[in-house]
């Protein structure tokens, strides 16, 4: 490699980290959010209370929600683009928030990410039928992340600093590729009940394939319909009560949770026994939202937004706030 190109794409390697590593910092409190391009951002204090951190002695430790709020009257989008970047995504960050003063003790954060949430809008895909013809379907597909006009999205951590201290925070505005979007995106897109996006369930034949436990990291325990209804507890490790198949729904980034011995959903419909045979509904729904650097993901549905969770033995569906940790789950073959 001539000096010449090895230097020039050295100064290009810098340029685009540098793009990075100079993200403003702002800083907020709860009373005073950052309002950058039409997006304000800032975190409420949910819970406050003393902790004792080993010999260390006591600690002051906070429960925060962290929010985006668009408060512009368009939504706004970072289009998927062409050329060199991840498998042709790109970054869907929208603020990065740090507590300065944070600790990081008893495994709690020092820092949050809010994301954008997938843009999907009808489209005509091409595909090939059986015998490799292209062939035109028409299917929700993500065309990028976005916020809309109006809307909030949030997340929930939780931090330990000196006692008596209360949080310094800053926040890092990162959604640069945002991009101002018409106001009628709001009425065109998803403008197809996504109910109809929703495959057939998988047929006999596929009874015994691609089925796992899916476990509650804060408990322990697994997800089962041992007793006719949706629990969380012990498990004989052979029982198909316990096992669940995760069914994409078709073009967009939802699943349908399949249970092996029943042949029927995870859902919201009825709250009494979190099970439903209605895979067409959005109740029955769910997006896994990974939890950063790990194995691990939350399940959150798609007609309400809650997240599913384990409480005081029982399972319910809450905005994640305090039970955070009951929310997080991971699947066990």
């Amino acid at each position: 490699m001539s000096k010449s190109l090895f230097l020039s794409m050295l100064f290009c390697v810098s340029c685009f980290t540098n793009s990075f590593a100079q993200a403003q910092a702002y800083t907020v409190t709860e009373s005073s959010p950052a309002v950058v391009n039409g997006l304000t951002m800032g975190f409420n204090i949910k819970n406050e209370e003393q902790k004792e951190v080993g010999s260390k002695g006591n600690f002051s430790r906070y429960s925060i929600q962290f929010y985006v709020t668009n408060t512009s009257t368009d939504p706004k989008i970072i289009l998927y683009k062409d050329g060199w970047n991840n498998n042709g995504n790109t970054n869907d960050q929208l603020a990065q928030f740090n507590c300065l003063n944070a600790t990081g003790a008893r495994l709690t954060s020092k820092s949050a990410i809010i994301s954008a949430v997938p843009c999907t809008v009808m489209a005509l895909v091409d595909d090939k039928d059986c015998n490799g013809k292209i062939i035109q379907n028409k299917r929700f597909v993500q065309i990028g992340s976005w916020i809309k006009a109006g809307q909030t999205i949030t997340t929930s951590a939780i931090v330990i600093v000196p006692l008596n201290e209360r949080p310094n925070m800053q926040v890092q505005y990162l959604a640069n590729m945002l991009q101002p979007a018409a106001s009628n995106y709001d009425n065109n897109m998803n403008t197809q009940s996504v109910q109809q996006q929703a495959p057939p369930p998988p047929p006999d034949r596929d009874r015994d394939a691609n089925f796992s436990k899916i476990m509650n990291v804060s408990k322990g325990t697994y997800l089962n319909s041992q007793q006719g209804y949706l629990s969380c507890g012990d498990i004989d490790n052979n029982s198909w009560s316990a096992q669940w198949k995760l069914v994409p729904v078709m073009g967009g980034n939802y699943y349908i949770i399949k249970n092996k011995q029943t042949g029927n959903f995870i859902s919201t419909e009825d709250p009494t026994s979190m099970i439903s045979d209605n895979y067409n509904s959005k109740s029955s729904m769910w997006i896994m939202e990974p939890v950063s650097n790990s194995n691990l993901f939350y399940l959150r549905n798609v007609n309400d937004g809650t997240y599913l969770n384990v409480k005081f033995g029982r399972i319910q569906t809450s905005t994640i706030g305090n039970d955070i940790e009951n929310a997080k789950w991971t699947l066990v073959q």
